[in-house]
C-alpha cells in the first residue's frame, strides 16, 4: 500500500488540528487545544495511508521547526478567515515549505468560514495566483465540515499524481 506523509501549517489558532480531526474522526470539539511540537494522525485515502502531520504554530517567538517538514509530500497551509494576520502569513508558510521540500503541492485552507468573515472571492484569487505550488484555495469550517473532506482529497490526488511520474 502506498504511504507518504503530509504536513499542516499556518499561524497558532487557525484551526489545523480541528480540520484534522473533521477529516480523520468526524468530529469537531469548541474546546481549544493548542499543539505542542507535533501529532500525527492517520487516514486510507483510497488505498493510500496518509500520515498526516499537524505542527503547532507559528508565532513571533517560536518559529517552525524545519526538521518537521521534511518528507513530506504535500503541505495544506491553514490560514483564520477572521484573523488577517493569519492570511497574510500564508505567504511566509509557503516560502518555508518550499524552503523545505522543493515544489511540494500545497493546498490552502481558510479555516471558520461558517462565521462572518469580510475575505471576497477576488481575494481568494490573489491568494491562488501568488504560487504555482497552489493547486486549491478552499474556505473551509471544521466545525459544519465546510470543504473539508475537498481539501485533503484534492491534495492526495496531485500528491498521487506526482508520484507516478
Amino acid at each position: 500500500m502506498l504511504s507518504y506523509k503530509i504536513v499542516l501549517v499556518g499561524n497558532f489558532g487557525a484551526g489545523k488540528t480541528s480540520l484534522i480531526r473533521r477529516f480523520v474522526e468526524n468530529s469537531f470539539s469548541q474546546e481549544y487545544l493548542s499543539t505542542i511540537g507535533v501529532s500525527i494522525s492517520k487516514k486510507t485515502i483510497k488505498n493510500a495511508r496518509v500520515m498526516i502531520w499537524d505542527i503547532e504554530g507559528h508565532t513571533e517567538f517560536k518559529p517552525i521547526f524545519k526538521q518537521y517538514l521534511l518528507g513530506a509530500k504535500g503541505f495544506i497551509v491553514v490560514a483564520d478567515l477572521l484573523r488577517q494576520e493569519s492570511i497574510i502569513d500564508i505567504h511566509n508558510h509557503i516560502k518555508l515549505c518550499n524552503e523545505v521540500i522543493k515544489g511540494a503541492p500545497l493546498c490552502i485552507a481558510l479555516n471558520k468560514s461558517d462565521m462572518p468573515h469580510t475575505l471576497e472571492d477576488k481575494e481568494l484569487q490573489i491568494i491562488k495566483n501568488s504560487s504555482e505550488l497552489i493547486i486549491e484555495v478552499l474556505k473551509t469550517s471544521a466545525k459544519n465540515g465546510d470543504a473539508v473532506e475537498e481539501l485533503f482529497l484534492k491534495l492526495d490526488k496531485k500528491i498521487k499524481d506526482n508520484m507516478s511520474k
